[in-house]
């Protein structure tokens, strides 16, 4: 029985006039996706508000899982067999590729997008009936059944399954323009770049690090995690800033309170992050901030570092818990990375007793003397660039 694989999307079909351009940025992400794993070209057609993928004869079902499982925009995906649209012959084809594991119940699940002799429930039922004369010696139960024969009638034909596996949901990857994530080794800043990614956007990645003043594990630390967090989108870049000269010059000002310094150094990465993003023609910035979470999360410290922008922040785990962010990090794969022991740069050169609720009219008075469009020019200009 030939093969395919059926994509089903969930918010992208609400876009109405906008649902076409959506359906061709998913689309074009599975045929590039697919055919640069499997070295082959793949039919990839969109029927009746689903995708319809070919498969071959001989296929590791594992591996598409492993991609489509990454596929924002992707509400479930199942693998299917073509059968009969007469219901004895289709029976007979369940029957024969019923799974081998053990269950305790079973349904029938029709779907119809096509004019057939029958409703979807009468299929259901004399499917439901075949199988228990063919001796599925199990109880039927119509919600959370073990073993679900799901059937969909479409295109001439029946589409038949037993597992269906869950997408991450979404919308189509790289949709929404670009955006700059302000990126470090911790738990937070990548979940929050994943959680924009899915909501489309092309996430560029800014991490700004303290070498010479620290070691590079936090550099290399990035990377894995910028590697990983690729798999969502299209091209990935990476900006390695380098920040700790700044830093130093802004420990050493004896102009500067102590207390202050972390709100200064946080307003300096936005304007340079922001240079990148005139650069890189982006529309905003991430990044992994939750409200009151540390000293620099304040309402008052947040409004303070927010006040030097001209262009939107975009937070999306500002009202998360630890724990909620712990959750998303081990889902999508970064918090074992997160977690091993580093020194980044917001570490070095730290005030002992940070300042909990800056003034921002005070903080522009500390900073009018600084060189901040010679430390813009000159961190674009020594950054190193990784495209992934």
């Amino acid at each position: 029985m030939k093969q395919f694989i059926i994509v089903h999307y969930g918010e992208i079909g609400l876009k109405k006039s906008n649902t076409d351009y959506f359906l061709k940025k998913l689309r074009k992400r599975l045929k590039m996706v697919l055919e640069k794993r499997f070295k082959r070209t793949f039919s990839i057609k969109h029927i009746l508000r689903r995708f319809l993928i070919d498969l071959p004869e001989d296929f590791d079902r594992d591996q598409y899982i492993e991609l489509l499982e990454k596929m924002f925009g992707i509400k479930n995906f199942k693998f299917v067999k073509v059968g009969s649209i007469d219901l004895n012959k289709l029976g007979e084809q369940i029957w024969r590729n019923l799974p081998k594991e053990e269950y305790k119940s079973f349904r029938v699940r029709v779907k119809r997008s096509m004019d057939l002799p029958y409703k979807s429930v009468e299929a259901e039922r004399d499917l439901g009936a075949v199988m228990i004369d063919k001796g599925l010696d199990l109880p039927v139960k119509m919600k959370d059944a073990e073993l679900e024969i799901d059937i969909e009638f479409f295109n001439d034909k029946a589409f038949l399954s037993f597992k269906k596996y869950t997408g991450p949901g979404g919308l189509s990857p790289n949709s929404q323009g670009k955006l700059i994530s302000l990126i470090s080794s911790g738990i937070d800043s990548p979940v929050a770049s994943y959680m924009m990614m899915k909501r489309g956007a092309r996430v560029v990645f800014a991490h700004f690090h303290s070498f010479p003043y620290s070691d590079t594990d936090e550099m290399e630390q990035v990377k894995d995690l910028v590697k990983i967090l690729s798999e969502y989108q299209f091209d990935t870049k990476l900006y390695l800033i380098p920040f700790g000269k700044i830093q130093k010059v802004i420990a050493t000002n004896l102009k500067i309170p102590g207390k202050v310094r972390t709100v200064i150094y946080r307003r300096i990465m936005l304007r340079i992050a922001e240079a990148i993003s005139r650069k890189e023609k982006a529309n905003g910035l991430v990044t992994g901030d939750s409200f009151g979470q540390v000293a620099s999360q304040t309402p008052e410290n947040m409004f303070a570092i927010h006040e030097v922008s001209h262009i939107p922040i975009f937070q999306p785990l500002i009202g998360f818990d630890k724990e909620d962010v712990v959750e998303y990090a081990n889902k999508i794969g970064t918090f074992d990375i997160s977690k091993l022991p580093c020194k980044d740069s917001c570490t070095m050169f730290m005030p002992r007793i940070p300042e909990l609720r800056a003034n921002v009219h005070d903080i522009l008075e500390y900073e009018k003397d600084l060189p901040f469009d010679e430390w813009t020019a000159t961190s674009l200009k020594d950054s190193e660039i990784i495209i992934f």
